[in-house]
Formats: structure tokens, sequence, C-alpha cells
């Protein structure tokens, strides 16, 4: 739905920002003779910005030390007070076996103390420091790795989401879908603006990267934050409702389809897999923009009549466009599942392939066109009028903006279809 332009953005597993991460803080290590343990501790603390900490390093290595909490704190051994447990015996002592503590102190704590202390961290904390509260000695990898199974996988877990989300370096985020594991990155900052509407996760999930809402084009994050805290028109909920259940529907074609592949892998091969994938995330994608249409007719077109008019008829298109889609998509996909030859193979991919790809455009400037304004309708000289009113087209009674109505007659006049031109609708193949 990007024109025919490849996406600007990745689409990462966990284990490969693991090997960004683990990279970024090997070259560090590499480079400023500072240990892994040491490395990851500061890109924690001055939030994954490689320059800063180069920087940092550079100027004086044992103050950024000081501050992140990776300098030896001094304490009085003579006094039993540095073993700090809430594990104790019916004597009032602590097994000083397997007590842990950091490189940095000598508090020492046991596995469970440590669980605990590690459980009850704040998810933006930028550096977890000692569990005894009056002390800011760090803990790191080398600490964690005397812990048990689970709270290295917890540790793990924290390390990647503070790179994840406090990176300053990279444009990279965690798909918001619940359960996802996938991690988005743009490849360059400029993007975002262009493409951060509509980003698709390979769970199937569309959203948008500025406010993390599902993918809403073609209104605004504004316009979205406004519609659902505003009370609107029952008709135009209705409307609403009905284009999020088609769209619904479509995630569920999509999900029996994965689910079918994973019970039936040799029903199809892998590239002709991808592209009934991608024809039904197709379809999922836009259904959420007719959806999303409703939103943009209600906060843009509601005092300009002709330009209402016209949206509704491109409305009209896009589904009649989406339905004869479907049925290719259907008929092709069913043809491949029982295809005898390569020859009927080579066929399918093609229509299904152009058809996509048709599709695709089309919405692509039935966005644009919204985005731009509408601007292929001359809308009357009344329709934009400054000033405190707005003019009925019927009986050109003048009404406050808080009128949705006309007061006078109660509607007002509607233009003609036949004077409607679809000016950007190319006479392709997805014209049915």
């Amino acid at each position: 739905m990007e024109g025919d332009q490849q996406r600007p953005y990745s689409v990462l597993t966990r284990n490969e920002v693991k090997e960004k991460m683990n990279k970024q803080i090997d070259d560090i290590s590499g480079v400023f003779y500072v240990s892994k343990n040491d490395a990851t501790v500061l890109f924690m603390y001055l939030r994954w910005d490689t320059l800063r900490v180069s920087e940092r390093l550079g100027e004086d290595k044992d103050k950024l030390f000081s501050e992140s909490g990776l300098s030896s704190v001094v304490s009085d051994l003579s006094d039993s007070s540095w073993v700090i447990c809430n594990n104790k015996t019916s004597d009032g002592h602590v097994n000083d076996d397997g007590l842990i503590s950091t490189p940095c102190c000598s508090h020492k704590f046991c596995t469970t103390c440590w669980r605990e202390y590690l459980d009850s961290l704040e998810k933006n904390q930028t550096v977890i420091s000692c569990p005894d509260q009056n002390c800011r000695a760090s803990v790191g990898p080398d600490t964690i790795k005397k812990l048990t199974g689970k709270d290295k996988d917890f540790y793990e877990s924290y390390i990647l989401r503070s790179y994840i989300e406090e990176n300053k370096g990279l444009m990279i985020k965690q798909c918001p879908a619940p359960d996802c594991n996938y991690v988005i990155e743009f490849h360059q900052a400029n993007d975002v603006e262009e493409y951060g509407l509509n980003v698709v996760c390979l769970c199937g999930h569309t959203f948008c990267w500025r406010c993390s809402f599902e993918s809403h084009r073609p209104v605004t994050c504004n316009n979205v934050s406004d519609w659902l805290s505003t009370e609107v028109e029952v008709s135009v909920v209705d409307r609403w409702e009905e284009r999020k259940a088609a769209m619904e529907g479509a995630q569920d074609d999509l999900q029996d389809f994965e689910d079918y592949i994973i019970k039936n892998p040799d029903s199809l091969k892998e590239q002709d897999v991808r592209i009934v994938r991608e024809g039904l995330m197709l379809l999922i994608q836009c259904r959420q923009v007719l959806k999303w249409s409703c939103v943009y007719e209600y906060f843009h077109t509601e005092h300009e009549t002709s330009k209402k008019e016209y949206l509704q008829f491109l409305q009209d298109i896009a589904t009649t466009t989406l339905q004869s889609y479907l049925k290719t998509l259907l008929e092709e996909t069913e043809t491949a599942f029982y295809a005898a030859d390569a020859l009927v193979l080579c066929k399918f991919r093609h229509s299904l392939t152009t058809a996509t790809s048709n599709v695709g455009n089309f919405f692509y400037h039935f966005i644009k066109t919204l985005q731009d304004g509408i601007v292929d309708v001359k809308v009357k000289s009344y329709d934009n009028v400054a000033g405190p009113y707005w003019l009925c087209d019927r009986c050109t009674y003048g009404n406050s903006w808080l009128d949705m109505k006309c007061k006078m007659c109660c509607e007002a006049t509607t233009s003609k279809l036949s004077d409607l031109s679809l000016k950007w609708v190319s006479k392709r193949s997805y014209q049915h």
C-alpha cells in the first residue's frame, strides 16, 4: 500500500536485537578496554548513546564510573552488618554460604532476597543498584550470572527492554500488539514522517509509530484522540462498527490461513505462502483504512457537502474493489492448493501478485487523496467561508459552527454524483 516502494524499516526478532545490542557493547569494551559488565552498565546509565559514552570515557573515566556506581564502595568489614538478608535462621543468623554481593560493594544477600529485589524493580530504572537502599553500587551481568536461571532471564529481558525503549541512537520500537516479540527499526529517522503512520509487523499488526495506536490513516493522531473521547451520532458509530467488524473478519481469515499452513506445511510452497499472506495482510490494512475513513468523514467533511458526497463515492468504489480482490484471492489460492503442474502455479503467482499490487496502489491514492484534503472537489464558495457561521446548501441560512444541521430546514442540498469525477483512478485491472 506504499506505492511500489520498499518499506524503509526492518522487522527484527529479539535475537537479532540482542546481536545488535551485544555488538554495541563489544565495540565500546574493545576500544576503551573496559569489561563487558562495565560497558553494559554505562550504556544503561547513558541510555545507549554510544557517542556520549565514548566522550565521557575519554574525558574522565573515573568520574563516570563513580556516577554510574562502578567505583568500589569502602565498607568496614570488621562489622558483621555487611550481611544484609531477610532470610535468617531461628537464632537470628544468616548462613554465609551462597550469599552474593556486587563487585563494587560488600553487601551480601541470599538468592531469595535478590529475586524479591529484582521483581520489585520499576521498568523505567536506567541502572540497577545494590539492594541495600543506602548503597549506589551498580548491578551488572557479572553479579546476575551468580543467580538462578529465572533471575538471569529477568535481567536479560530488562537490559533488552532498556536497549529498545531508551536507545537514543536508533529508531527502534517494540511492536505494541499483545504477546508480539517482534521489534521494528527504521533505517532513516526522516522516513518516520512519511511511513510511520502505517508500520506493518510480521505478526500482522499494523500501528502508528508516533502514538503506538493501531494504524489510523488517513486521519491524524489528534483525530484519533478526539474520536475516542467524543460522543458522536449513532449512525456514524454504526458505520464505524460495521467496518471494524469487516477488518476483524479479515484478521480472522489471516489467522485461519496461518493455522492451516502450520497443520499442512506441504500444501503450498514457501513462495506461494508468502504471496497469499501478503494478500490477506493487505485486506486487513485496506479494511482498516475504510474504518478510519469514517472518522475522516466526521471531522473533515461535516460542513462541506460536496466533499462528503465525493468521499462516500470513493468509499463505495474502494469497498467494491476490495470485494472483487477478495474473490480473486480466494479463487487463485484454491487453484494453487490443487495445482498439478508448474504452469498453473506460475499463472497463480502472476495473477495474485498483480491484483495485490493494483489494490495496494488504489488504496495508496485513496489515502493520499484524503490526506491532501480531497482537492479534486471544488467546494461551493460558502462551504469554507470564514466567519462565525456556515451557510446551508439548501436555504443558505447562516448556522453556527456548533450546529450539526441547518436550523432553518434541517437538511442540506446534495450535489449530483454525476458531477463528481474520480480523476486519480487509473484504468487498471482493479476496475471491474
